[in-house]
């Protein structure tokens, strides 16, 4: 037989503590029995019933599949001694789960239906619900979501095979284009190794036929005099070194007195940085002091030569000091020294040129002159087809015919004999 126990309140009106309360008595109301109606003899307590709270304020608590439902609560334990508990029984929706009890919370698995069901608590034949649990699928996606998803990833999808073609259709007309660059290259490769090989054919020279050419040919060696004017004074035929002049003697022994001091090297130097420190020192000035200054030291070749030396290591350091490109010394002539060492050169030179390198290098330009004269030549501009020249150079292809020109022989009778003329 089993029976529920009835409820009781405290005489003083409060609620039933946590520990518990005895009733004063209890019993049992059954047919005419009147034995036991009173029985004050079993101990028997009174335990606060448990409560449960509800889900926030609305009532519904939304959860994922799978995952834990917190009850809470207080008085879920009776503080009865030897461990007494009670039996939950918690539904989600008519389904029941696996609950773990303590005494402010139930921990119950949900279940992995979704939507939304009511929680339903049973114990010691009281019922609680602390209102709805709402289970929502992992996607939050709605259908329309979803289509515009697929949608857009087929138009991605469509997008990148219509670039994969164009980049194949791409690298197939660049690979059509490289192999017709690389035949046209071929081609021109031909085309050039052809008319080199042809022009070589009509550029060799025998030198047994250069040789018989230059029979009879002097070579036109300049005298000394000419030929250092020409170096030191471009463009003066009659400069006045080469004039004896008349001058008063105090200006001759002025002059001798400023000879003697450059024969003195530490003067001959400062002279020279001096006049190189002037603003107003242009350079057609500098040619011609550096000029005038070896035409002075002609005679001591051995002090010019000491002296170029201490002008070029001075022009070296300078340069260094400045920090400019080592290439550019030497090439420009912007100094007394570089011109000095041009002159220096002109005067030590002229006996080699005379008589060992001169007479190779005309036949070298009598070589190049008729190489140069087996082409086309323009009679206005200049231009040759086998010109040395990049800016004399006729580019073009031109379809010429050797032109030979007869030669008559003429003869006429004069008072005094006969005249012959071609």
């Amino acid at each position: 037989m089993v029976c529920k126990a009835p409820g009781i309140c405290p005489s003083n009106g409060d609620i039933v503590p946590d520990d518990g309360i005895p009733p004063d008595e209890f019993g049992f109301i059954f047919d005419n029995v009147t034995s036991v109606l009173a029985l004050n003899f079993t101990a028997f307590t009174y335990y606060p019933n448990p409560v449960v709270e509800t889900f926030g304020s609305g009532g519904v608590l939304e959860i994922k599949p799978g995952s834990h439902v917190i009850l809470k609560g207080r008085n879920l334990q009776p503080a009865a001694p030897g461990g007494a508990k009670l039996n939950y029984t918690v539904l989600i929706g008519d389904v029941p789960c696996a609950l773990t009890v303590s005494d402010t919370q139930l921990l119950c698995d949900s279940p992995s239906q979704t939507g939304e069901h009511r929680v339903t608590i049973l114990v010691g034949g009281m019922e609680f619900s602390p209102g709805s649990l709402r289970i929502y699928s992992d996607s939050s996606l709605t259908l329309p979501a979803i289509v515009g998803i697929g949608a857009g990833g087929g138009l991605l999808l469509l997008a990148i095979i219509a670039v994969l073609i164009a980049y194949k259709r791409k690298t197939r007309d660049a690979d059509r284009t490289l192999k017709r660059l690389q035949m046209q290259m071929d081609n021109l490769e031909s085309r050039v190794a052809l008319e080199c090989k042809e022009a070589f054919a009509e550029l060799q020279t025998d030198i047994n036929e250069l040789t018989n050419n230059m029979d009879g040919v002097k070579i036109p060696f300049l005298e000394y005099k000419t030929y250092a004017m020409r170096v030191l004074f471009p463009g003066i035929e009659d400069h006045p070194v080469l004039k004896e002049q008349d001058i008063p003697p105090n200006v001759e022994k002025a002059l001798r007195l400023f000879g003697q001091l450059l024969n003195n090297k530490t003067f001959l130097l400062t002279f020279i940085h001096t006049l190189e420190n002037q603003r107003s020192f242009s350079m057609r000035d500098r040619g011609n002091v550096a000029s005038l200054v070896m035409v002075s030291l002609q005679g001591r070749m051995e002090y010019a030569t000491v002296l170029l030396k201490q002008l070029l290591s001075d022009l070296i350091e300078k340069n260094l000091e400045s920090k400019n490109h080592p290439k550019l010394l030497l090439r420009r002539t912007e100094s007394v020294a570089e011109k000095m060492l041009t002159n220096w050169f002109t005067f030590l030179l002229y006996k080699f040129l005379k008589e060992c390198a001169g007479e190779p290098l005309f036949m070298l330009f009598c070589a190049i002159k008729q190489q140069m004269e087996k082409g086309p030549i323009d009679a206005i501009t200049g231009e040759a087809r086998y010109s040395l020249s990049e800016d004399k150079l006729i580019r073009q292809q031109i379809d010429y015919k050797v032109l030979v020109r007869p030669r008559f022989l003429m003869i006429c009778h004069h008072g005094s004999g006969w005249l012959t003329g071609a």
